[in-house]
C-alpha cells in the first residue's frame, strides 16, 4: 500500500504535507496483511532493531498504545521517523512481501501509531539529575528514556531553536514543525526542562560535569562542507543547511519567483533543498557527481521520481569547476566530464554535506585526528561522567542511526548511574 498523497499541482506551490498518512480502516487492513514472520527480516532492516511484527500485531488489535510501547522501546519519536525514515531502503526494503513489490507500508503504520497514541509516563524523581548538550534526534532521545526512569533532565540548546534538524532542516512538506513540536510538548510533560539560548564554551563542560550527575553530549556536527573552487566566495552561493534553516526558521525565502537555481549535490539534503526552490518558484537543476543508478540507491528512486514530477531538473556524472559572475554576484556555474558546459544561474545552493565545526564545547572531548566526539563502547568520554552520541561521535549519519545511537546512550548512562559508587 502506498501513503495517499495531496495532488501533483498542490506539491508543487504548497509546502503542505506531500503524505496524507493512513486513516484507522486504512492502518488495519495493512496491519492485517503482516505474515508475523518467525524470522523477520523488516527488524533486520531496521537501524534501531524495532519489534515491528510485535507493534504491527498490537496495532491490528486496536491496541495502539500497546503499539507506540513497543516501538518506544527503541525509537521514542514514530511520528517523526514514520515521515522521514529511509523506509524503502531499511525495514520495507528487507520485508519479505518486498520481492513481490508490495511490502507492509510499514512507515505508514509507524506514523499512524504515533500520531495517534499518548505519551508514556515517567516514574518519580529519584534525585539524579543529567544535562544534555543539544536539542537534536540524539539529545531528545537520551533526555526521553532518562526522564522515563526518573531522572532529573534538563536539556542545554544553544539556539532559541529546539528540535535542532529534525525541527528546522527537514523541509515543511515532508516533516510539519507541529508534528516536531507535539514530540517537545510530550517530552515537557515528562518532566523535561529546555534552557534555549544556552551560551556553553569549552569551560562549561566541565563545570557542568560537576553540577549533574551526568552530562550527555548530542551537538552535531554544524559546518557545511564548502566547494572550494573558484568563484566559490561569489554572493549569491548559499549553503544548503543554511537555506533550510533559514526558510524553516523565518519563513523569508532565499529566492524569488522565475529565478534560475543550481543545486550542487543530491542526496537527501540536495534533494529536499531542490524540492523546497521548486516550491519558491525557482526553475531548478540539480547538479551530481554520481551515476544516477548510484544516486538513487544512496537515497531512493521514490525521492528521484517525487522531484522529477515536481519539476527538478537532474544532471548527473558531472564536477563542477567553477563559478563566476558580475559585480561579485555568481551568474554562471561551470561544469565539466571530458567536455565542458555552463548552467546560468541567480542562486547556487551547496549541499554536499557536513562536517565538524570549532564549536569550543566539545574541544576538552575530542580526537585530534578527526574532530569527532571520543567515546568508549558505553559513549563515555574521557571526563567520566560525560556521555555523547550521534553526529558528533561518528560524523552524518540518519537521523534513526541518531535516536539509535541516543538510546544506547541512556542506558550506559543508567548502568553508570547503578553501578557508580
Amino acid at each position: 500500500m502506498e501513503v495517499p498523497c495531496i495532488s501533483l499541482e498542490e506539491r508543487k506551490n504548497t509546502f503542505k504535507e506531500v503524505e496524507l498518512g493512513l486513516d484507522n480502516e486504512q492502518a488495519i487492513e495493512e496491519a492485517k496483511r503482516c505474515l508475523q514472520c518467525a524470522d523477520p527480516l523488516c527488524v533486520k532492516g531496521c537501524p534501531a532493531g524495532i519489534n515491528i511484527p510485535g507493534f504491527i500485531k498490537a496495532l491490528k488489535e486496536s491496541n495502539l498504545d500497546g503499539a507506540a510501547e513497543i516501538i518506544r522501546e527503541k525509537n521514542f519519536f514514530p511520528s517523526i521517523c514514520g515521515r522521514i525514515c529511509q523506509h524503502e531502503k531499511q525495514c520495507e526494503g528487507s520485508c519479505i512481501l518486498a520481492k513481490t513489490k508490495d511490502p507492509i507500508c510499514i512507515g505508514g503504520l509507524e506514523r499512524y501509531v504515533g500520531d495517534n497514541s499518548s505519551y508514556p509516563k515517567a516514574q518519580k524523581l529519584n534525585g539524579k539529575k543529567a544535562a544534555i548538550i543539544g536539542s537534536g534526534p540524539s539529545g531528545l532521545t537520551t533526555a526521553a528514556y532518562l526522564a522515563l526512569q526518573g531522572i532529573n533532565v534538563t536539556v542545554f540548546e544553544g539556539t532559541h531553536a529546539l528540535g535542532g534538524v529534525i525541527k528546522y532542516g527537514v523541509p515543511e512538506f515532508r516533516l510539519p514543525k507541529e508534528v516536531v513540536s507535539q514530540d517537545l510538548t510530550g517530552l515537557h510533560e515528562l518532566g523535561i526542562d529546555f534552557e534555549p539560548n544556552a551560551k556553553l564554551s569549552d569551560e562549561s563542560i566541565e563545570k557542568i560535569a560537576k553540577e549533574f550527575d551526568v552530562v550527555f553530549m548530542g551537538t552535531g556536527v554544524g559546518a557545511a562542507r564548502e566547494l572550494t573552487i573558484k568563484g566559490s566566495k561569489l554572493k549569491g552561493i548559499i549553503p544548503a543547511m543554511k537555506f533550510l534553516v533559514n526558510l524553516n526558521q523565518s519563513g523569508v525565502p532565499m529566492i524569488t519567483q522565475g529565478e534560475k537555481v543550481v543545486v550542487v549535490g543530491a542526496g537527501y539534503v540536495g534533494i529536499d533543498t531542490a524540492r523546497s526552490a521548486v516550491r519558491l518558484g525557482g526553475d531548478v537543476t540539480c547538479i551530481t557527481v554520481a551515476k544516477r543508478e548510484d544516486a538513487i540507491k544512496a537515497v531512493s528512486e521514490k525521492d528521484y521520481i517525487d522531484a522529477e514530477e515536481e519539476g527538478v531538473k537532474f544532471m548527473f556524472e558531472l564536477t563542477v569547476n567553477e563559478f563566476s559572475g558580475d559585480e561579485e554576484k555568481v551568474t554562471k556555474v561551470h561544469y565539466k566530464n571530458g567536455e565542458e558546459g555552463i548552467l546560468e544561474a541567480n542562486k547556487v545552493i551547496v549541499a554536499i554535506g557536513q562536517m565538524h565545526d570549532e564549536d569550543g564545547l566539545k574541544q576538552p572531548l575530542r580526537d585530534e585526528d578527526n574532530g569527532c566526539v571520543k567515546v568508549n563502547d558505553a559513549h563515555q568520554t574521557k571526563i567520566e561522567n560525560i556521555f555523547a552520541a550521534g553526529d558528533c561521535v561518528h560524523g552524518p549519519k540518519t537521523v534513526i542511526e541518531a535516536i539509535d545511537q541516543g538510546r544506547g546512550a541512556a542506558e550506559a548512562i543508567l548502568d553508570y548511574l547503578k553501578n557508580k559508587k
